[in-house]
């Protein structure tokens, strides 16, 4: 692959060893360097690189939490705002700098692995982020919750600890862990992924009454999914399961609204058996 090929393959920037590793020559990097520019010494990029990827490698730091959420295909409600570096120095001006890594990084691209990329996320972001991340990665086989538990339990890191808690390995998506998290921070009886005759499996079912279903428009938005999902509210009403169904965005921005139906959902149920 020629030199300028194999560097776009790395976001169009590296350092002068990853290419030299890679088998290019001293002479192959002096030409990409005149073709693109050297932002740092060492390191080699072309117009458009990936501006993460640059911005890591110039201050000698591995993306991690949040900022490599996506890389590792981990559920994230958006990343950071502000970049997260593993660095192994104090220098973390303009960034938010995770001291240490225990696992070996990707190979050619600055990425600290998806273990270390989970611990720093369950020290550092809230909840609703960290436990959809590890949820994502324990369900797709990427780690062992068991490990992450030991690990974070060697550190004795509380808020990590609390928020491995939370992990359930039964949420399909980061919208629905939010939502959970919502629900048992009420103290309702939660049921996840529940099974229910002639309706079939729902996303939540909240003190055995009300159905709560996040819609993912990947799948919603097709018109099958769309009449199944009309027969399966219906069908779940006549059953007495009134349904409440929400779009991702509503749980991000307004998760109140939320509470506020199932409660009302809820006071209407309980007031109807009464008065029958």
């Amino acid at each position: 692959m020629e030199p300028l090929d194999y560097l776009r393959t790395l976001g169009g920037v590296a350092r002068t060893g990853t290419l030299l590793k890679a088998g290019y020559t001293n002479r192959d990097v002096a030409v990409l360097a005149k073709t693109g520019y050297r932002p740092a010494r060492g390191i080699v990029a072309i117009t458009g690189c990936d501006q993460d990827y640059l911005f890591a490698l110039t201050r000698n730091g591995l993306l991690t939490c949040g900022s490599a959420a996506q890389f590792h295909g981990l559920w994230i409600r958006e990343a950071p705002p502000r970049r997260h570096l593993a660095v192994n120095h104090a220098r973390t001006a303009g960034f938010v700098g995770h001291r240490g890594t225990r696992f070996p990084s990707h190979d050619m691209l600055p990425i600290a692995s998806v273990e270390d990329t989970l611990l720093h996320a369950l020290g550092c972001l809230e909840p609703y982020d960290s436990v959809a991340m590890v949820e994502s990665a324990v369900r797709a086989g990427r780690v062992r919750l068991e490990m992450l538990a030991e690990l974070v339990g060697a550190n004795r890191l509380g808020p990590a600890r609390r928020a491995l808690l939370l992990v359930k390995r039964i949420g399909d998506s980061q919208p629905e862990v939010e939502a959970r998290l919502l629900f048992e921070a009420q103290g309702w009886t939660v049921l996840c992924q529940a099974e229910i005759p002639g309706v079939g499996r729902v996303d939540f079912l909240i003190e055995g009454v009300v159905i709560v279903e996040i819609d993912g428009h990947e799948f919603h938005g097709r018109r099958p999914a769309f009449v199944n999902d009309r027969r399966r509210m219906n069908e779940a009403l006549l059953r007495g399961y009134p349904t409440l169904r929400y779009p991702p965005e509503t749980v991000w921005r307004d998760p109140q609204r939320i509470v506020r139906d199932v409660e009302a959902m809820l006071v209407a149920w309980r007031l109807g058996h009464r008065m029958g």
